[in-house]
C-alpha cells in the first residue's frame, strides 16, 4: 500500500531536507515546489522520488548548492545561460524567465543552458511562460552518462530519453501543456517500476543483447539493456526527434555528445503570441481551439476527450485533496535521504 502525505507536508519537509544539504530557503523552496507540484499532477518519476538522488548528488559535489546563475552571452533574440552546477530547477527557472523577459523586448526568444543539474519536469518550465500568456517549447538533453535509449537499428543506448515539452495559453482554467519523452519510457518510469515491483509494459526496454524485456532487471544490469525511441515499428521517428532534443539542449550550448558531464541540457524557445495576432484575440482562438476539439464523439473505450495537459491538472485537484501516494520503497529511500543530512522529522501519513 501506498503512503499517503499531504502536499503541504511534502512541501515543507523536501524543502528541509534541501536546506540541509546548504541550499539557501528560496533554492530549496523552489526546488522542493518543483519536485511535489510534479507527484501532485502524476508525474511520479519526476517528483519526490528524485530527493535521495539530489542529496547523493549533493554529497558527491555534483550539486553546488549557492552556486550563481549568469548570462555568459546575449546577442539579439538568444542567450546562453552559465547554471554552475547549482540544482536544476534553479538553474531552470532562472533560464525560463531570462527567456521570458527577452520575450518581452523581441517578441521571441531563444535560451540554451549549459552546466544545468537534473531538470526535473520539462514541462515545468514551459508552464511558467505559458502563464504569462506566452508560447513555449523546451528541449533537454542528458549527456553519455544518460544515453540510455538506443537508435533505430541498434541496440545499445545512444541518446538519452530527450523530452520535448509545450505550452501555451488555452483562454481557460489552465494552460494547453504536452511534455513527453522521445523514448517510449524515462528511466524514471523504469525506476519506479522496479520500486514497486511492477513488470514493465510490453515495448519499453530491450535487454543487453537487444531481446524485448519485461523486467527492470534487464535494462539495469549489468550489462546494461536500453529503452527503445518511441514510435513502435516506426521508432525511427522518435529517434529522429531525440537528436533534435540533443542538438537544442545539447551541441548548441557547446556541450559536445561525448563529454562526460552531469545533468541535463535545456533548451528553450518562447514566443510572444502578440507578434501575429491582437494579443485578445489569441486566447479566443485557442478557447474556440480547445472546445472543438473535445466536441469529437468519444471513442470506444474512452468516456472523455482530454486537450494535453487536463489529465495532469485533474489529478493535481484530486491529490491536492486527497494526499500524494508515495510507494513504500520510494518513501522509504526518502527518509534514508533525509536522515543522511539530519533530518529527522516525524511526518503524519
Amino acid at each position: 500500500m501506498p503512503v499517503i502525505v499531504s502536499h503541504d507536508v511534502l512541501l515543507g519537509f523536501s524543502a528541509n531536507v534541501f536546506v540541509a544539504t546548504g541550499a539557501a530557503r528560496v533554492e530549496a523552496a523552489a526546488v522542493a515546489e518543483h519536485l511535489v507540484t510534479a507527484s501532485a499532477m502524476g508525474y511520479d518519476t519526476h517528483g519526490v522520488m528524485r530527493i535521495p538522488q539530489y542529496v547523493e548528488d549533493v554529497g558527491k559535489g555534483m550539486i553546488k548548492p549557492g552556486a550563481p546563475m549568469t548570462i555568459e552571452h546575449r546577442e539579439g533574440a538568444t542567450i546562453l545561460v552559465d547554471c554552475g552546477w547549482n540544482f536544476g530547477q534553479v538553474g531552470g527557472n532562472f533560464a525560463i524567465d531570462a527567456a521570458i523577459e527577452h520575450a518581452r523586448l523581441h517578441r521571441t526568444a531563444t535560451a540554451v543552458v549549459k552546466s544545468c543539474n537534473h531538470a526535473g519536469r520539462l514541462g515545468a518550465y514551459t508552464t511558467r511562460a505559458a502563464e504569462q500568456g506566452f508560447l513555449a517549447i523546451g528541449f533537454c538533453n542528458s549527456p553519455i552518462h544518460g544515453h540510455f535509449v538506443s537508435p533505430w537499428g541498434g541496440r545499445q543506448g545512444r541518446l538519452a530519453t530527450n523530452p520535448i515539452s509545450f505550452a501555451m495559453p488555452s483562454g481557460g482554467e489552465h494552460p494547453v501543456v504536452a511534455d513527453f519523452s522521445t523514448a517510449e519510457a524515462s528511466e524514471g518510469a523504469i525506476r519506479l517500476h522496479r520500486n514497486r515491483g511492477m513488470n514493465l509494459p510490453d515495448g519499453w526496454i530491450t535487454g543487453s543483447s537487444g531481446e524485448p524485456s519485461n523486467d527492470p532487471s534487464a535494462f539495469y544490469g549489468p550489462p546494461r539493456g536500453a529503452i527503445r525511441p518511441f514510435g513502435g515499428n516506426r521508432g525511427y521517428r522518435g529517434f529522429a526527434l531525440a537528436m533534435l532534443v540533443e542538438v537544442m539542449g545539447g551541441l548548441l550550448g557547446g556541450s559536445p555528445v561525448s563529454k562526460k558531464l552531469p545533468g541535463n541540457g535545456l533548451g528553450f524557445i518562447v514566443i510572444d503570441p502578440s507578434a501575429f495576432v491582437a494579443e485578445d484575440q489569441f486566447p479566443v482562438m485557442m478557447a474556440e481551439l480547445c472546445a472543438y476539439i473535445k466536441s469529437s464523439e468519444t471513442a470506444p473505450g474512452f468516456d472523455e476527450v482530454f486537450v494535453p495537459g487536463e489529465l495532469d491538472y485533474r489529478t493535481r485537484r484530486e491529490r491536492m485533496r486527497d494526499g500524494i501516494p508515495i510507494d513504500e520503497n520510494t518513501w522509504a529511500q526518502i527518509l534514508s535521504a533525509a536522515e543522511s543530512v539530519g533530518v529527522n522529522e516525524r511526518i503524519a501519513v
